[in-house]
């Protein structure tokens, strides 16, 4: 049973690298996703490497089928999260990504229903709103959205301590890697609003000002967009006041 598996996923496996090889040089010749979608031509690599690193673990052969199905024509098209699909669509849509006699093979309504149920369960994807006549409306939430993938993540770090950030690095606002440690310590939840948040969408502020505590770990919190603007608001009001 094992080898058939391995026999269906192998060529599978290399036609996600062969997208994904494409998707990057896509990226590496300018391309970009669409205005206002949140992800950049730098920042899309580092989802799918986070993606296999994080949540493919996590998924059954069929459900990162559908997952990377999804997230194809979804982030990876154009940068929105969000799509619609029908249960009948996707019984031959996925597997026709990898084989080419899909029509005459297509998978059991009950399997695309289970999986995406198994897909929801983990968290990786998120209903928008109830089904119509055309599907359901559907979010692809990424890693750094995913609780289970940050459980995993964290797992995954403290077993390979050589993949932690240097504990000696000082500065935690302007030197990228260290931004993501205290992404990673607040949960990715913004301090104020405790809105979830993805590191695409997340600014540091500080505890105390920047003057008299500095950038380190403990003097930085995670906060979503709005709220950021809210304190660079109320701290402009208060030097206006001041002066």
């Amino acid at each position: 049973m094992c080898s058939r598996i391995l026999c269906i996923m192998n060529p599978r496996i290399e036609e996600i690298r062969r997208l994904l090889g494409e998707l990057e040089m896509e990226l590496g010749a300018g391309a970009s996703p669409a205005p206002g979608s949140g992800f950049s031509a730098l920042e899309l690599p580092l989802v799918i490497q986070e993606i296999v690193d994080d949540l493919q673990p996590q998924l059954t052969p069929y459900d990162a089928a559908f997952y990377w199905f999804l997230f194809r024509h979804s982030i990876a098209a154009g940068g929105n999260p969000i799509l619609r699909v029908s249960t009948r669509h996707l019984r031959t849509a996925v597997v026709k990504s990898s084989y080419s006699q899909a029509d005459e093979n297509p998978v059991s309504f009950g399997k695309v229903q289970d999986t995406l149920r198994a897909l929801e369960g983990i968290g990786a994807i998120r209903k928008q709103g109830e089904p119509n006549r055309d599907g359901t409306l559907y979010r692809v939430m990424i890693p750094n959205e995913i609780e289970a993938c940050r459980r995993f993540r964290a797992e995954r770090l403290a077993a390979e301590p050589g993949f932690r950030f240097p504990p000696s690095e000082s500065d935690h606002f302007t030197v990228g890697e260290n931004r993501l440690r205290v992404f990673e310590r607040d949960g990715y939840c913004c301090r104020d609003c405790r809105k979830q948040v993805t590191r695409f969408t997340a600014a540091l502020a500080h505890v105390a000002p920047e003057s008299e505590g500095g950038n380190g770990l403990e003097n930085l919190v995670t906060v979503c967009l709005d709220c950021f603007a809210q304190r660079d608001r109320r701290e402009q009001a208060k030097i206006s006041k001041e002066v």
